[in-house]
């Protein structure tokens, strides 16, 4: 028997979506039934079993936050995030479309570092978030609030990077391909340029942009900005240690040294070899 007819992608018409910062942040920087899947297995292998609440800090749109909540009737999720109006963009464009399931999603506006309450078994702050603080006390104190909200046994994942380029500026671009947008209708390639316009050796601060290239030559210039502190591994988990956290651990990207590419596998590392560039996952645990 034939299979169901589908539309080409290339015959629906253009999503309003596709010229939405926010949409288009989603399509070339998000991935999160890969990192939903990475926080599963290295629970998993630490306590035999899985994990049901998650609380996502920094979540933005909350897109990892409703994923979560979208697997399974006994997860539950929790999004934390300063600015009411990309909350409001996760609400609109996230929770609507999980039916039954946006019960089991709460989304809160506030300083992550003042969150009290529910106490959950996993904390996310992804994307290099937590770089907004740049002094060790306020980092020190997040990972604090952090400690306090965990479950016994429980994990926070933090992503890093670092290497000779992270410590400079560059300008790196890709191409992503068309889909479909959360509305179903198509967004056309285009192309995403990550900038990192500004580095202090003195106190590690790194200012980058997101820029956007749509398909029509026309560009949103510095759609996202970010003013970071580049923290080190070594600083990150001293920090975690005086926070309360019991253990930290390193999961670093491998490399493929064929395809002269990284391979998208993140294993456990007490020691490798400094690169141009290399993505990192610092575990810590209650």
């Amino acid at each position: 028997m034939p299979g169901p007819r589908t539309t080409p992608l290339h015959a629906l018409p253009e999503s309003p979506l596709s010229r939405d910062p926010h949409a288009l942040y989603e399509a070339s920087v998000l991935n999160v039934s890969v990192d939903l899947a990475r926080f599963a297995r290295i629970y998993r292998s630490a306590h035999g079993r899985g994990f049901k609440t998650l609380r996502e800090d920094f979540c933005g749109t909350a897109a990892l936050t409703c994923a979560w909540a979208r697997r399974r009737p006994d997860h539950r999720a929790l999004g934390v995030d300063l600015d009411p109006e990309v909350l409001d963009w996760g609400r609109r464009h996230h929770v609507t479309r999980l039916g039954a399931a946006a019960e089991r999603v709460t989304l809160r506006q506030g300083d992550v570092r003042a969150v009290r309450g529910p106490h959950v078994d996993v904390v996310a702050a992804l994307n290099f978030s937590y770089w907004v603080f740049h002094e060790r006390d306020a980092l020190r104190d997040y990972f604090r609030n952090v400690h306090r909200s965990l479950t016994p046994g429980g994990m926070l994942f933090l992503d890093a990077f670092g290497g000779h380029a992270a410590m400079g500026t560059l300008e790196e671009r890709r191409r992503i391909s068309a889909t479909n947008a959360l509305d179903g209708l198509r967004m056309p390639s285009f192309t995403y340029v990550w900038q990192q316009a500004r580095f202090n050796p003195v106190d590690h601060g790194l200012r980058c942009y997101i820029h956007f290239r749509l398909g029509d030559g026309t560009w949103l210039k510095r759609a996202f900005r970010y003013d970071w502190r580049l923290w080190t591994l070594p600083e990150i988990q001293e920090l975690m240690r005086e926070a309360g956290f019991s253990s930290s651990a390193l999961y670093v990207e491998g490399w493929d040294e064929r395809a002269h590419e990284s391979n998208g596998r993140y294993l456990p590392r007490r020691r490798f070899e400094n690169q141009e560039g290399w993505l990192a996952y610092v575990v810590g645990r209650r």
